[in-house]
């Protein structure tokens, strides 16, 4: 014990957490003008929300809004696809997580998805809320290669963009 005062030690451990604490979502966004701090606001609640129902709320996301070359170049480098896509998830280790307190990394091409959301006529700030909701659900380890887990992952997401009054996005 440092002060030798157990409950004082424990009531000075988690002031210094909180004061630590940072947003569960930090979004590194140096190019588009376009995307409004009340849509920030939005994603860092969303992010809370998805955090807080996984047992996750010590953890942080990373959220970068990348241009359709660095996309190209992600997917390309880690997937071996070199064509620009809406979302890519990039999950930290367990060993990382337990050390830095980040669940991982997602880069949202934004080009891509105005262009998504026009053609699928859909408001740009509710597309990039169930992007959000999407990639942190790969971030826990959900996935969609199978129809059955495509089924829970879709789920969890109408779930979540419920929460926030959005729509279903597979019945648009």
């Amino acid at each position: 014990m440092l002060l030798g005062i157990p409950w004082l030690e424990k009531l000075l451990m988690h002031m210094i957490t909180l004061i630590n604490k940072k947003l569960s979502l930090n979004i590194l966004n140096h190019n588009y003008k376009e995307i409004s701090s009340e849509l920030e606001s939005r994603l860092e609640l969303l992010a809370e929300h998805i955090l807080f129902d996984q047992n996750e709320n010590e953890l942080k996301v990373n959220l970068k809004f990348i241009s359709s070359n660095e996309m190209i170049k992600l997917n390309g480098d880690f997937r071996a696809k070199d064509l620009d896509t809406n979302v890519l998830s990039f999950p930290a280790e367990k060993e990382f997580q337990k050390f830095s307190g980040e669940l991982g990394d997602i880069a949202i091409s934004i080009p891509f998805i105005q262009n998504e959301s026009k053609s699928l006529n859909r408001g740009l700030d509710d597309h990039m809320m169930h992007l959000l909701a999407h990639g942190m659900l790969h971030l826990l380890g959900f996935d969609h290669q199978k129809d059955h887990d495509a089924n829970i992952m879709e789920d969890q997401e109408i779930k979540y963009l419920k929460f926030f009054k959005i729509a279903n996005p597979y019945l648009i």
